[in-house]
């Protein structure tokens, strides 16, 4: 069986090609051309398929989690951090030659000609009315949401509805605003051809993830009455259902999207370990390391994870996970969490590790099963930490980060730990079957309760979602702590609540910006980036491959600040 799509991929010379196995298989056994074999049912859904692959290029991968998590007021780079660039705004190295840049927006225009040539040839297909009216959904949704990436990462750039056949060679501007007018008109569509249900097996968009992405649209936009109203309905019209243990959320029995309670829209990874370069399963796939490993997979359970094996007591095993190193926590992120009465701490985070066997040549007395290390995220006092270092390391957060809050060894520290994946087949498999959720029921509520502290906004509604949601994780005692009152509820509050709930999913660096807090925040919390950091880093640069394939040059030009 031979396995295809063509990514006709706009404003550049040269077509991509990649594969997919599950409801993403790609069937064209003649080996037609694309107009006949689009033409057919199995052609079409193969089309459809393939406007579905670009998105496991960025959620769960490295690439992707660095252009949202580096560079904001959460994460610093780790010790083999592979996009530095991203966290200190470096003028030299973050420019229109950024490898990971040039993939993402071959893959994500790529997707966008996909979505384009499907939506033409929908009507004509052989499809029934009713499988015909949901790919439509499914295939206007995607192309909002990779839109929406573009635009938010490069602003007004190339805009186009239409199929691409051929070379282009010019390129226009388009208005950020036209983006958006697409955006919403794709949802719209979206949601009256999708139908209700929770989210079916697969990862396919349902009319729940288009309303849910809607009301984060509305948001960004400013259209906080509609965002709200659409947010509730998320919440009150499906059977999401919050989960009373944050932790078990994250657990790996929980990890499949299409029965997780929380999740509104996830993309799906599998455990197939049969990785193949000329016949890929679901997660492998041959792509530049610029932007992730080569194997596929989710694979963030790697990239936050310490080198705890460089300390005694703990050699590397499964369970522990591979210390990539690739995102260590910022001191600001640590300061947000009240463990004593907000479960998410214990939820997301790993401060002990225990002995394993490796070798103790300093604490002697120590056994397989005792603590071995203990990072701890407070100031703990010194009688404490005498009386337990002839035990097992113990260091505090005064000794993990300096008075600037960088950190004194980006090899150290305290872990966040949401994504492990203790269930894989080997030590070195990196790939994981863990999907990536890209959208969860709790941002509906946050949702509602930033639209409620704007002017003219129901403060006392949102105060009320907000609640519900604190509530919910607070440690099991701790709800009343867990409330808050209308005198906390201001953006800067809002933020470090979805910094609390959302952190690592990909969505802070776009948060920053949307509320423009990006270079406040920068500036204030992230010593990688604080001296660096500038206005127009709210903005991406445009690849320079780009730039020298248009004709256009006086008019498509590189976005102001780089070079």
């Amino acid at each position: 069986m031979k396995y295809i799509y063509s990514l006709l991929l706009i404003l550049t010379l040269s077509g991509l090609a990649s594969c997919k196995k599950s409801f993403l298989e790609e069937n064209n056994k003649s080996g037609i051309t694309a107009d006949p074999f689009y033409a057919t049912a199995t052609g079409l859904e193969s089309l459809v398929n393939a406007c579905y692959t670009p998105s496991r290029f960025w959620f769960g991968k490295e690439g992707g989690t660095s252009l949202t998590e580096l560079g904001t007021d959460l994460f610093l780079k780790g010790g083999d951090c592979h996009h530095p660039q991203y966290a200190t705004y470096d003028p030299v190295n973050f420019n229109s030659q950024d490898a990971c840049l040039k993939l993402y927006w071959e893959q994500f225009y790529a997707a966008v000609n996909n979505c384009n040539t499907a939506i033409a040839r929908m009507d004509a297909s052989p499809l029934s009315a009713e499988l015909k009216k949901q790919r439509l959904g499914e295939v206007h949704f995607l192309r909002a949401l990779y839109y929406w990436i573009i635009v938010e990462t490069w602003g007004g750039v190339h805009l186009s509805t239409e199929e691409s056949k051929g070379v282009i060679l010019t390129a226009n501007r388009t208005p950020v605003e036209k983006f958006y007018e697409l955006i919403f008109s794709d949802l719209d569509i979206a949601i009256a051809n999708l139908d209700g249900q929770l989210v079916p097996a697969g990862g396919r968009v349902t009319k729940p993830a288009a309303e849910g992405f809607k009301a984060r649209m509305l948001l960004t936009r400013g259209k906080y009455a509609e965002a709200a109203t659409l947010a509730k309905k998320v919440i009150s019209s499906y059977n999401f259902k919050l989960f009373d243990n944050y932790a078990s959320l994250w657990d790996m029995a929980n990890s499949n999207g299409s029965t997780n309670s929380e999740v509104i829209w996830f993309v799906n990874y599998t455990a197939d370990d049969l990785i193949n370069q000329d016949i890929p399963s679901l997660n492998g796939y041959t792509q530049e390391a610029a932007a992730f490993l080569p194997e596929g997979g989710h694979q963030l359970h790697t990239n936050f994870t310490p080198r705890y094996d460089f300390h005694e007591g703990v050699d590397i095993n499964i369970a522990d996970d591979i210390g990539f190193q690739r995102y260590a926590a910022s001191k600001h992120l640590l300061s947000l969490y009240d463990e004593t009465i907000d479960q998410r701490y214990r939820g997301t985070f790993k401060e002990v590790w225990y002995c394993n066997g490796g070798k103790t040549t300093k604490y002697t007395d120590m056994k397989v099963g005792d603590t071995a290390i203990y990072w701890s995220h407070k100031s703990l006092p010194a009688a404490y930490k005498q009386a337990r270092a002839k035990k097992f390391e113990i260091l505090d957060i005064n000794d993990l980060y300096n008075a600037d809050q960088s950190l004194k060894d980006n090899r150290n520290f305290i872990e966040m730990h949401k994504f492990n994946d203790p269930t894989r087949s080997g030590l070195f498999v990196w790939r994981s079957k863990r999907d990536a959720f890209v959208m969860r029921i709790s941002e509906m509520y946050l949702i509602v309760a930033e639209a409620g502290i704007q002017p003219g906004g129901n403060l006392t509604e949102g105060l009320n979602y907000m609640n519900m949601l604190r509530t919910k994780r607070a440690v099991p005692g701790k709800e009343a702590a867990m409330t808050v009152t209308a005198a906390n509820m201001n953006i800067d509050f809002i933020l470090d609540e979805r910094a609390r709930e959302l952190v690592g999913e990909q969505i802070r660096w776009f948060d920053l910006k949307r509320t423009n807090k990006l270079v406040e925040y920068v500036k204030k919390y992230d010593p990688d980036g604080a001296a660096n950091v500038q206005a127009y880093h709210l903005l991406r640069p445009i690849p320079q491959s780009q730039l020298d394939a248009v004709t256009n040059k006086d008019t498509f030009t590189q976005n102001p600040g780089y070079r």
